[in-house]
């Protein structure tokens, strides 16, 4: 091959290349959006898992009340042992200006009110502590609590009839990043039917004791260019610009 047809070959590959990348960076993104979809729906369904196992309206900081299995009554739910939002790993996203309040979006894990969805979905480790757990049935068979009482448990079958207990792991783990390299995170404030407290850094203009309890609990991703554009807290929530998000509860608590 002479270098003139060298030179051809590559000229016609280079623009071969530059024709085709639109092509191939957009079939990437799709994929990327796909997955965003796949994995907001995948916790989503998990959470409402748990609520249901659980009989809880809420994300708890001590699933236990630090109790040992022979006294384990039901956990507080009091405003001080909420978790407020459930984040999976990544970077945390930016606000966009339109949001730029929306401070909640950006909490970091404080293994309090701010907690890995991994924690409370697959190792059953609220605030990555083992006295903090929630109950699952062999606890409540075993507690004094739990035998005389029909809605935890019944001894003579190991409490794994028990209505109300953590079955999980709810998700595969571990709770990845989304496709572009930034954490999922939830709003669970808004679980509470009937809270008390002010949530910190939401939008502007819901009172927790009137509010709250009819706002929507979503998974948000931030999207492609990795910046926050939807409001915490609504009523029929709407993601804004290339966010996703997907609902885990309704106003319809």
């Amino acid at each position: 091959m002479s270098l003139v047809e060298a030179s051809i070959i590559l000229s016609v590959v280079a623009v071969l290349s530059a024709a085709l990348a639109p092509a191939i960076n957009g079939y990437i993104e799709q994929a990327r959006q796909a997955r965003a979809r796949e994995d907001i729906q995948t916790i989503a369904e998990a959470i409402q898992d748990f609520i249901a196992d659980n009989a809880e309206h809420q994300f708890l900081r001590n699933g236990s009340n630090g109790a040992t299995y022979g006294d384990k009554e039901p956990p507080t739910r009091g405003d001080a042992n909420k978790v407020y939002l459930l984040v999976s790993d990544g970077d945390i996203p930016t606000l966009a200006t339109a949001v730029s309040t929306e401070s909640y979006w950006t909490q970091a894990v404080n293994s309090s009110s701010v907690d890995t969805l991994s924690n409370h979905l697959i190792e059953n480790l609220p605030a990555e502590t083992s006295g903090n757990r929630y109950r699952n049935p062999t606890d409540i068979a075993l507690s004094s609590v739990g035998s005389q009482n029909i809605d935890f448990a019944r001894t003579e079958s190991s409490g794994f009839n028990a209505p109300y207990a953590w079955r999980g792991p709810y998700l595969r783990g571990p709770v990845d990043p989304d496709p572009w390299g930034n954490r999922y995170a939830v709003n669970v404030a808004f679980l509470d039917p009937s809270p008390t407290d002010t949530v910190s850094g939401i939008t502007a203009g819901f009172t927790a004791s009137t509010d709250y309890a009819r706002l929507d609990v979503f998974v948000l991703t931030a999207g492609a260019d990795e910046e926050i554009d939807t409001k915490s807290a609504q009523d029929g929530a709407v993601p804004g610009d290339d966010d996703f998000i997907h609902l885990v509860s309704s106003h319809a608590k």
